[in-house]
C-alpha cells in the first residue's frame, strides 16, 4: 500500500469533522428558525458533540511537530499568514453578507469588523485558533512535554468562561491540539493495527461511538473528566473506524472533501443559510429535510465555486494571492488544505 494511500485516513477524517460542523450549525438554525429541534439531526448533534471537535483538532496537531523546527520564515508563512488571510476575507464577507439582508444591520455591524482581530466571527473561530495554536506549540517547543500536557489540561479544567471566544475556545480545545502532536505516532498506530485488523476495529469502533452517544445522552456528560474522556475515546473510535473504510475504498468523496477542507469551511454558511431560507419561504415545515439539504448544498457548492474560481479574477477567494506569501511556493494552483499534510 502506498503511503497516500495508507495515509487517506486523514483527510477522510478531516471530511467527517468538517460534515459533523456544518450539520450542527445547520440543525441550530433550524431549529431556531422553527422553533423545535429536528428530530434526526439533533440526535445526531447530540451524540456527536463529544468529540465533535476533539476530533478535529487532534487531526489538525498530527503533523504539526514537523513545523515546529521549521524555518521560522516558513512556519510563519504556512501556519500563520495562511490562517489569517483567509480568516480577515472571510470575515469581511460573512459580516458584508449579513449586513446586507434586510434586518442584519441591527444584528452584525461595523463593530462585528473592528473587533474581529481579537473576537472571531461566526465559526471561522476554528480557523483564528489553529494558527494560535501552532504559534503556542512553536514558542513551547523546548519546554519539557508533561509540562505543555499539564498546563493544557489546567486550561481545560478552568472551565474558563469570560465571555470571548479566544480564551474560552482555545482553553477548552488546546488539550486536544496537544495530544494530536505529541501524540501522533501513537495515532497512527491505531490506524495501522485498524486497517490490519478491520473487524475487530470496526467492532470496537463501533462499541465505542456507541458508548460515547449514550454517554452524551445523560448527565455524566457534564462531568469534565467523563467529558474529556469521551472526546478521546470518540475520536479514536471515528479513526478506527474512518481508517478501515478509507482502506476498503469506501470514503472517495469524504477523502476528497477533507482534502479541500478549507473551500467549504470558509464558504460553507451562504448556501447553508440561503437553503435555510428559501425552502422556509417554500413552506417546507421538515426540519431533517431542511437540514439535510442544507448540509449537502453547504458542502458541495463552495467545492464548485472553488474549482470554478480557478484562473479568474475570483480566484483570492480560495487561493491566497502570490503577493501575500513569504516564500514562493510550487503548487500555485489550489488552496493549501485546513490541516496540511507534511
Amino acid at each position: 500500500m502506498s503511503e497516500k494511500s495508507r495515509l487517506a485516513w486523514v483527510d477522510t477524517d478531516k471530511g467527517l469533522s468538517i460534515i459533523l460542523v456544518i450539520a450542527r450549525h445547520a440543525t441550530s438554525g433550524v431549529a431556531l428558525s422553527l422553533g423545535k429541534m429536528p428530530l434526526v439531526f439533533g440526535l445526531i448533534s447530540t451524540l456527536s458533540t463529544p468529540y465533535r471537535m476533539p476530533l478535529f483538532f487532534i487531526i489538525a496537531g498530527l503533523f504539526a511537530a514537523d513545523y515546529m523546527r521549521r524555518p521560522l520564515r516558513e512556519f510563519l508563512d504556512r501556519k500563520l499568514l495562511h490562517f489569517a488571510y483567509f480568516y480577515f476575507l472571510w470575515s469581511a464577507i460573512q459580516i458584508a453578507v449579513k449586513m446586507s439582508l434586510p434586518g442584519g444591520l441591527h444584528e452584525v455591524g461595523l463593530k462585528d469588523l473592528l473587533l474581529s482581530p481579537i473576537e472571531p466571527f461566526g465559526a471561522l473561530w476554528f480557523i483564528y485558533a489553529l494558527p494560535l495554536f501552532f504559534v503556542m506549540m512553536r514558542v513551547m517547543r523546548d519546554v519539557p512535554k508533561l509540562l505543555v500536557v499539564a498546563v493544557a489540561l489546567i486550561f481545560y479544567f478552568a472551565r474558563i468562561d469570560t465571555g470571548w471566544t479566544v480564551p474560552d475556545e482555545a482553553a477548552l480545545r488546546f488539550i486536544f491540539f496537544v495530544t494530536g502532536v505529541y501524540g501522533a505516532p501513537r495515532v497512527f498506530q491505531i490506524a495501522d493495527w485498524a486497517r490490519a485488523n478491520a473487524l475487530n476495529a470496526t467492532l470496537l469502533g463501533t462499541v465505542t461511538l456507541a458508548a460515547v452517544g449514550v454517554t452524551a445522552l445523560t448527565p455524566l456528560i457534564d462531568t469534565r473528566a467523563i467529558e474529556l474522556l469521551a472526546g478521546f475515546t470518540g475520536s479514536i473510535g471515528c479513526v478506527m473506524l474512518v481508517s478501515v473504510a478509507a482502506s476498503k475504498g469506501l470514503t472517495g468523496w469524504l477523502t476528497y472533501l477533507g482534502s479541500r477542507s478549507l473551500y467549504v469551511f470558509v464558504a460553507f454558511f451562504l448556501p447553508m443559510a440561503a437553503t435555510r431560507v428559501v425552502m422556509l419561504k417554500l413552506g417546507v415545515t421538515n426540519g431533517d429535510l431542511i437540514t439535510l439539504v442544507s448540509v449537502v448544498l453547504a458542502v458541495t457548492l463552495p467545492l464548485l465555486a472553488a474549482k470554478a474560481a480557478e484562473g479568474t479574477p475570483l480566484a483570492f477567494l480560495f487561493t491566497r494571492p502570490q503577493f501575500l506569501r513569504l516564500r514562493a511556493e510550487k503548487r500555485e494552483t489550489q488552496a493549501m488544505p485546513l490541516v496540511a499534510v507534511a
